[in-house]
């Protein structure tokens, strides 16, 4: 039998409150958040056409304010290296699936991302107000990372055997649908896209963890 799953209780895990959710703009973001993230290009992309080179020493001119040259482009190529995707689901299996390569993440992480970092979140725990959307909202953010307008999904995985014995930490069972922060699918890395070191760098910074392969659920 073919694994199936609603939209609606995907998405159940994330409202827990009795509150009804809503998406929001996000005009006001905190600054903690800002200092933690650097800036990235917003120009929107199409297909995985070559790539800007990103300009590194404007990224991190403090950390490399005293390092002698040679260290500097050392440093500039490391950063702009594409991020090392292996191993790739292989084709027989990809065939069959869909895959993504992201970032475990609970409901209760994405929520309390929203309760530290969203302004627009709610102070008050009795307050009666639609909460802002918090899975909206950790896409919107970690996307800051990416570079060229990239952006970071949140989509929906099973769980796999191999899934938990790299992660241990995972709360679901095998068989059980998760929430992962989507860098790529493997659409996108047969189409030639490929993160770069920096951007996934900057992601397990806030993730405080390493992204990997997962089975989509489609």
């Amino acid at each position: 039998m073919p694994k199936v799953v609603t939209k609606s209780n995907f998405r159940r895990k994330l409202h827990s409150s009795s509150a009804p959710s809503k998406r929001v703009a996000f005009a006001a973001v905190n600054e903690r958040l800002e200092d933690e993230l650097d800036d990235s290009s917003e120009t929107h992309y199409e297909e995985f056409s070559l790539q800007e080179e990103p300009d590194i020493r404007s990224m991190f001119p403090r950390r490399i304010r005293n390092w002698p040259e040679e260290k500097i482009r050392e440093f500039e190529d490391r950063m702009r290296s594409p991020y090392d995707l292996s191993p790739i689901p292989s084709t027989k299996n990809s065939q069959k699936w869909q895959y993504y390569f992201g970032y475990y993440v609970t409901p209760s992480e994405i929520r309390r991302f929203s309760e530290k970092y969203n302004a627009e979140w709610p102070k008050d725990p009795n307050d009666t107000r639609a909460l802002p959307d918090p899975g909206a909202f950790i896409e919107y953010m970690l996307s800051f990372a990416m570079l060229d307008g990239r952006e970071v999904k949140l989509r929906g995985a099973w769980v796999r055997k191999e899934d938990k014995e790299q992660l241990p930490s995972i709360e679901e069972p095998v068989g059980e649908d998760c929430y992962v922060l989507v860098v790529l699918s493997l659409t996108d890395y047969r189409r030639g896209y490929r993160p770069r070191y920096v951007e996934i760098r900057e992601l397990n910074k806030m993730m405080r963890r390493k992204p990997c392969w997962w089975e989509a659920v489609v």
